[in-house]
């Protein structure tokens, strides 16, 4: 397959341009060649017109090395983050840790292969299967418009993970001076979140909409009992961020990359949440490929690295490839804050 690059449309462009004669950004391989088209100006959510301007060029903070994975490490300094992410666990009791039709078994090592990814435990392997390959996969990312502090929002998060769905998401915090001014001129107000399905030409409002638009489109139309609750499920959506402080809620001044930066993540981990806050903080435009226990997509990165740990991500801006979390804060301040 093809390298190609996903690019943002023109007209989000011109807003943050970092000058620059000597920076280049890498140009990484394969995982982007069927989302190419997606954001040269083809759905609903990108089609516009603008003057061409230079777009910007990144690289890394100067002697950045990526950080060798440590499983189940927290950082110094990062204990009350994490702590606080974690009451999202309890309070939503663990939607969004799981994918459709999750089931685990305990095997003996010598049935899963050392090149399949399988959690070890007592001397053997924890076998996890579910119910998501049997289910419609759009062709392309589904498209959503939010932010991190956002009940609303979280509910339809939790839904993309059980679904294993990639989702192309545009941050919106408050004041964010690109992507909040999008969703006024596509659907009439400001409000979040706001989902636009390029696979079927629909867009939509309403948290509960868009959960029950992707169950039925891209699932069994089941929904999980904890997002079928009404009232109940905003209050715990609510108070699983309590912890956080209002994070990932306010707009940090930050230069927009010409492509969105792919993360591999999912809603039920607090290392996820961090990262997630700072991409929508600094209002980057991100590629999110979930995987929540039992999805296929682990194995992809089990495959490449030799080891599963999210988050993860790439950055086609830099050429950066990187897991833990703490270094990928700063690593995305350093990078594109302004």
């Amino acid at each position: 397959m093809a390298a190609a690059a996903l690019h943002l449309p023109p007209h989000l462009l011109p807003r943050r341009i970092r000058l620059s004669s000597s920076r280049s950004a890498a140009a990484p391989t394969s995982r982007r060649t069927r989302l190419s088209a997606q954001l040269d100006g083809t759905t609903a959510s990108t089609s516009t017109s603008a003057t061409d301007k230079p777009a910007a060029a990144f690289l890394p903070p100067p002697g950045f090395k990526p950080p060798v994975p440590k499983r189940f490490e927290v950082k110094p300094g990062q204990l009350s983050s994490i702590a606080g992410a974690s009451l999202a666990i309890p309070f939503r009791l663990g939607t969004g840790l799981f994918v459709l039709g999750y089931s685990v078994s305990l095997v003996s090592s010598d049935e899963v292969p050392p090149d399949q990814y399988a959690l070890e435990f007592l001397g053997r392997k924890v076998k996890e299967t579910s119910r998501i390959a049997r289910c419609p996969r759009p062709e392309k990312p589904i498209e959503i418009y939010e932010f991190e502090g956002c009940p609303f929002c979280r509910k339809v998060r939790e839904m993309v993970s059980v679904l294993d769905l990639d989702v192309l998401f545009y941050p919106c915090p408050q004041n964010g001076p690109t992507f909040r001014p999008k969703v006024l001129e596509m659907g009439g107000k400001k409000q979040f979140p706001y989902m636009v399905d390029p696979n079927t030409g629909i867009s939509m409002y309403e948290s509960d909409d868009i959960i029950k638009y992707l169950a039925d489109k891209y699932g069994d139309g089941s929904v999980p009992i904890m997002l079928s609750l009404g009232l109940l499920t905003i209050i715990t959506a609510g108070l699983a961020m309590i912890g956080r402080g209002g994070k990932g809620s306010s707009y940090t001044p930050a230069e927009l990359p010409p492509q969105p930066i792919e993360i591999w993540a999912y809603e039920g981990s607090p290392f996820c949440k961090v990262v997630r806050e700072a991409l929508v903080e600094l209002e980057l435009p991100h590629l999110l490929h979930s995987c929540a226990r039992g999805s296929p997509k682990r194995q992809e990165i089990f495959k490449k690295h030799g080891v599963f740990q999210v988050p993860y991500i790439e950055d086609p801006n830099t050429g950066v490839e990187m897991f833990e979390s703490a270094e990928i804060i700063d690593y995305l301040r350093a990078t594109y804050a302004a």
